[in-house]
């Protein structure tokens, strides 16, 4: 089950995301600095205001919770201001991997988020497993940007699919994962 992030997490989920990204399933640069830095820095500000620092955005880190352990994180965060929703960041930690854990927590954002919004996500170049994981999901490629960045959406049920191009997205109001 998802749960909000603590302060005593913020350790364990930089430390995940920074490895993460090392093995190419985020932009690798986080695990240099100043990219580094800002990620803790945005990481603190998530738990404490539901804000990301980097984009000024509303956003959820949330702690996929095991019998009171980290088995993964996501970020839920909102495209613009209050509108859209992206999966920003999902990563299992390495001792829960082909546990399910990724699957569960991609089944749940997609149970309380997939029916009412159009889910978003981006994946850096050489992110080539997330966009996979991504893809597998059903998500439909969008658009690339003049980085390599691939935008990935999944449109929410009942969406004309014929409507989804790029250039032209309607944003729903930006919708919190609900915790138990």
């Amino acid at each position: 089950m998802f749960r909000k992030a603590r302060s005593e997490d913020i350790d364990v989920l930089h430390q995940l995301l920074i490895d993460e990204a090392a093995q190419a399933r985020f932009d690798q640069r986080l695990t240099e600095e100043p990219y580094r830095s800002g990620l803790r820095k945005n990481l603190n500000s998530m738990r404490k205001k539901g804000r990301r620092l980097d984009e000024d955005l509303p956003a959820q880190l949330l702690v996929w919770d095991q019998d009171g352990d980290i088995a993964g994180c996501v970020i839920n965060s909102a495209i613009m201001p209050g509108a859209g929703n992206e999966i920003w960041m999902i990563a299992v930690a390495p001792r829960k991997r082909g546990e399910g854990v990724g699957s569960a927590m991609n089944n749940e954002l997609l149970r309380q988020l997939h029916p009412f919004v159009d889910i978003y996500a981006r994946c850096a170049p050489q992110a080539q497993v997330a966009c996979e994981m991504f893809l597998r999901r059903g998500f439909l490629p969008l658009d690339t940007t003049d980085q390599g960045v691939r935008v990935l959406k999944m449109p929410k049920m009942g969406s004309a699919l014929a409507a989804q191009h790029a250039g032209q997205q309607n944003l729903d109001p930006f919708r919190e994962i609900r915790l138990r």
